[in-house]
């Protein structure tokens, strides 16, 4: 439901040096425990790993960046709007995104058991960290 009547939020703080800091500090700790726990090297070379489900994840992620891409190359530039018009497009990519985290946790968990969820939970962070850092291409506020 669109409510026309709404106050617009003010526009975000600009990124000062604290933001930056802290995003490389949360991004060096997670690559670090990512790092530490073999993540990569388990998911190429262990035995123990659901290759099927690792690979529909593999699927689902490569979609969602697609899907990511498109989003924004493509729908933010041409519809100031696009988060109210195309509420679908939101929908399908945080369902797969949600479909690709199953599958890998389900492809994973032979190896880390219960460990795979707070190891999820820590590449998140290591990924969202360096998105926050990588500087944005969209369009600039007209004053």
């Amino acid at each position: 439901m669109r409510v026309s009547n709404t106050i617009p939020l003010p526009p975000p703080p600009p990124r000062d040096l604290y933001f930056y800091v802290k995003n490389l500090g949360f991004a060096l700790v997670s690559g670090t425990i990512v790092k530490s726990s073999r993540l990569v090297e388990v998911m190429l070379r262990s035995k123990k790993v659901f290759k099927t489900a690792l690979w529909l994840s593999y699927a689902f992620y490569a979609v969602f960046i697609v899907l990511w891409f498109y989003t924004a190359f493509f729908v933010q530039p041409r519809n100031p709007n696009w988060s109210e018009t195309h509420k679908r497009l939101l929908q399908g990519i945080t369902a797969i995104v949600c479909a690709a985290g199953l599958f890998w946790a389900i492809a994973v968990w032979p190896v880390y058991h219960l460990w795979t969820l707070p190891l999820g939970l820590v590449t998140v962070i290591f990924f969202l960290s360096v998105m926050s850092i990588i500087p944005s291409f969209g369009r600039k506020l007209k004053k």
